[in-house]
Formats: C-alpha cells, sequence, structure tokens
C-alpha cells in the first residue's frame, strides 16, 4: 500500500485564522497609561501647591529612586533629583503644565454645548 509521511495531509489547506488584534492592541494602550490631564488636574486640587513639593514619600522598592523623586504633573517617577530636574526643564512637562492651567471640561458646559440645558428635574 501507498503511504505518505506522517504530519502530511493530501490537498490543500484550510484558511488560516488570523490572531485577534484586540488583544494585541489592548496591551498597548494599557501597558504604559499615564493619567488624563483632568485626573491630574483634580488630584492637584486637593494637594495644596506648597506641600505636593516637599512631601516625603513612603519607599517604594518596586518604583524607580525608591518612589521619593515623583512628578505629580505627568505622573511620573525619576530615579534621582537631577533626572527629575531635567524632566522639569523639558517640552513634555511644560506642555502638561500648559494643559493643567486651563480649568477642565465638566458635564454640565458639555450638557450645554449638546442643547441640553440645565435639568429641570421634573418642574416644568
Amino acid at each position: 500500500t501507498w503511504c505518505l509521511p506522517l504530519g502530511t495531509m493530501p490537498g490543500r489547506a484550510g484558511p488560516r485564522k488570523k490572531k485577534c488584534a484586540k488583544k494585541v492592541h489592548h496591551g498597548s494602550k494599557t501597558k504604559n497609561y499615564i493619567k488624563d490631564v483632568d485626573q491630574i488636574h483634580d488630584e492637584l486640587a486637593k494637594d495644596a501647591p506648597d506641600s505636593r513639593q516637599t512631601k516625603k514619600r513612603a519607599l517604594d522598592v518596586d518604583l524607580p529612586g525608591l518612589g521619593q523623586f515623583y512628578c505629580a504633573e505627568t505622573d511620573r517617577h525619576f530615579i534621582s533629583q537631577d533626572a527629575l530636574d531635567a524632566h522639569r526643564r523639558s517640552k513634555a512637562f511644560k506642555k502638561r503644565c500648559k494643559e493643567l492651567k486651563e480649568t477642565p471640561y465638566s458635564q454640565r458646559e458639555a450638557d450645554a454645548a449638546s442643547g441640553k440645558g440645565a435639568p429641570d428635574h421634573g418642574y416644568g
């Protein structure tokens, strides 16, 4: 009798499945996620401006520089004070500070822009 070698099949191979692209892109979106401007704006509003510059943080071995050199405006940790100072002179830091000076949009402003106006709560 006639035999084929193991692992081979006669005829055409079926269609190949594509790998799910969503999983690949989802990982790249969330891996290096930084906080949005409105989230940082809310956190900075809670803290006093003087206290966030000199605030001592708890030591954390998982963070760069043991978590001691933190930039609140960009939500990043640095390995040394020199690296933090260089970051504060960078274009990315200055751009984020400029974005944070503007007040973020509220839900009320978004409703007004869409023409909904203020809610009447069933009166009128």
